[in-house]
């Protein structure tokens, strides 16, 4: 019930003159006077109707006043209904303690003073006005907490969901971690290890623990310690991947090659947080390349003694086989041999090629990227809050970002308000309104394939009617239903801003095109009337 809505009040008289008398004296409240000139009348208006104040004759055929009041308080819908008497008979203290035991609330006597009467109903009269708004807030301020106590419901829900997944991921990484054949390794910004993995005190039989900071290097071998640590440096300095190898020390005394490799985890603005790497034995496959080495050595001097042999051979043949025998060794050594030479050296410029990889453009790439963010955010910044908005109103807000969208976009575009006299609404509902507007067009631009979109903005049967609807290729059902899961953050915010407002978001597949179609109540967003912009 609102502030200024009227409230009834019944008055019960059998004679119809006290009645036109007792209307007058109210008429100027404001409020619904309603008469009966029966008692049985009267309960049955009160059984029909919300009355506010009863005022009612003691003297009445059939039912007098006393009677009328305790049938009335016998209902428990009239238990606080404001009973007043009125009687020019039953004036004395006996009476007036009767009428109060019956429910009275208050007990006037004939003649009975305008200004007294019409003071003592708008009292109840504003008093019951005043509890039922009460309970109307009561009512909402109830259906509130309980959408939230859902609401926390399901977000704990939702927490512990997250949380038992987080659970799960930390095992599977433990998992991971605990059987990876690498030795798996973090470093702060600083370069000083500050975990790890089981892996590494396995292999080296350190005490846990002992490797942090900068203990690993206890145990590189010798020959590569000052090289490794120079590398790391080098890429703490200048942020560059990290990979090198060299020789750990196993329990046993023993070293193999293992090769290392990190990467920087950066903040926002490029600093390095932290680094991440493994550590990976490949002595097996050093192994291998110093066997391909000695092989291809091996193979040499072979080839060497057999021409030597060759050449002595020759030396002793009859003197009319010399020059063939000369041309054999010459073409087995400018041969065979020059393409053992080559193979040799094939082999040791792959076996000696280094490792090191020139940086890429990659940073310079990304910072490109973010360039051209900054200077999308930067052109879209007016299309977020558009000035005519706040300055001239949603229809002229509205008018001149569809004729943008227009000419950005290629889409053939329209608007069409009802009445032509569109008035003003509040400042909020027409942000609300404009950003629903914005964002459906902003989907049809980029998911609908549309060549038209229509929208309107009408006015009818108590609402703001708000549709935008396109030609193009429609929308999924669970999308159209706003199943939680299906929608983004998009069509979720329409559909808050529509909530916030007492109103609602409706998707509709049209076949062909979607129709987007938001509805507001029409009784509390009213601001100033404003013409509709040519």
């Amino acid at each position: 019930m609102g502030t200024n809505e009227k409230v009834n009040i019944l008055m019960v008289d059998d004679q119809p003159a006290k009645l036109l008398s007792y209307e007058v004296m109210l008429g100027g409240l404001g409020e619904n006077l309603i008469k009966a000139n029966s008692a049985k009348e009267a309960l049955e208006l009160l059984l029909k109707t919300d009355v506010a104040v009863v005022l009612m004759d003691v003297s009445m055929p059939e039912l007098d006043g006393f009677q009328l009041a305790a049938m009335i308080r016998q209902h428990p819908r009239f238990q606080r209904t404001a009973i007043i008497f009125v009687s020019a008979v039953h004036l004395t203290d006996l009476d007036q303690l009767k009428g109060y035991e019956h429910g009275a609330v208050d007990y006037i006597s004939v003649p009975v003073v305008p200004e007294l009467l019409r003071a003592r109903v708008r009292v109840f009269a504003d008093l019951h006005r005043k509890t039922r708004q009460l309970e109307a807030l009561n009512s909402e301020l109830e259906n509130r907490v309980l959408e939230r106590t859902d609401e926390l419901a399901r977000k704990a829900e939702l927490l512990l969901q997250l949380n038992v997944e987080l659970v799960g991921k930390n095992q599977e990484l433990d998992a991971i971690i605990h059987t990876a054949p690498d030795i798996i390794f973090s470093r702060k910004a600083d370069g000083s290890r500050d975990y790890i993995s089981d892996r590494f005190y396995d292999y080296t039989g350190a005490v846990p623990g002992s490797a942090e900071g900068f203990g690993w290097l206890d145990y590189v071998h010798p020959d590569d310690n000052e090289k490794a640590m120079a590398q790391w440096l080098r890429c703490v300095e200048s942020g560059a991947k990290y990979e090198t190898e060299y020789r750990l020390r196993a329990e046993d005394g023993t070293y193999r090659w293992f090769r290392a490799r990190a990467l920087p985890i950066r903040d926002p603005e490029g600093k390095i947080l932290k680094w991440y790497g493994t550590c990976s034995d490949i002595h097996d496959s050093k192994q291998l390349e110093q066997s391909i080495r000695d092989n291809a050595a091996e193979l040499e001097r072979m080839v060497d003694r057999r021409t030597d042999e060759l050449r002595r051979l020759s030396v002793r043949l009859m003197t009319m086989q010399d020059q063939e025998r000369r041309r054999i060794a010459r073409d087995l050594h400018d041969g065979l041999g020059q393409e053992l030479a080559v193979a040799k050296m094939v082999l040791d410029k792959t076996v000696l090629q280094k490792t090191d990889r020139p940086p890429d453009d990659t940073w310079a790439q990304a910072s490109n990227i973010v360039d051209r963010a900054i200077q999308q955010v930067r052109t879209m910044s007016h299309l977020l809050h558009p000035p005519l908005l706040d300055e001239v109103g949603l229809l002229s807000a509205l008018s001149w970002y569809v004729e943008g969208l227009a000419k950005r976009s290629g889409i053939e575009t329209s608007l069409d308000v009802q009445p032509q006299d569109f008035p003003r609404l509040g400042s909020e509902v027409e942000t609300a309104v404009f950003r629903i507007v914005q964002e459906a067009l902003t989907n049809v631009f980029r998911h609908a394939g549309a060549h038209k979109v229509g929208i309107s903005l009408t006015q009818k049967d108590g609402l703001i009617v708000v549709a935008v609807r396109d030609d193009g290729k429609g929308i999924g059902k669970r999308i159209v239903d706003l199943e939680p899961d299906s929608v983004g953050v998009g069509i979720g915010g329409m559909k808050q801003r529509a909530k916030e407002f007492g109103g609602e978001l409706r998707l509709t597949n049209t076949q062909p095109g979607t129709l987007v179609e938001l509805t507001i109540p029409y009784s509390s967003v009213l601001r100033e009337p404003s013409p509709v912009l040519g």
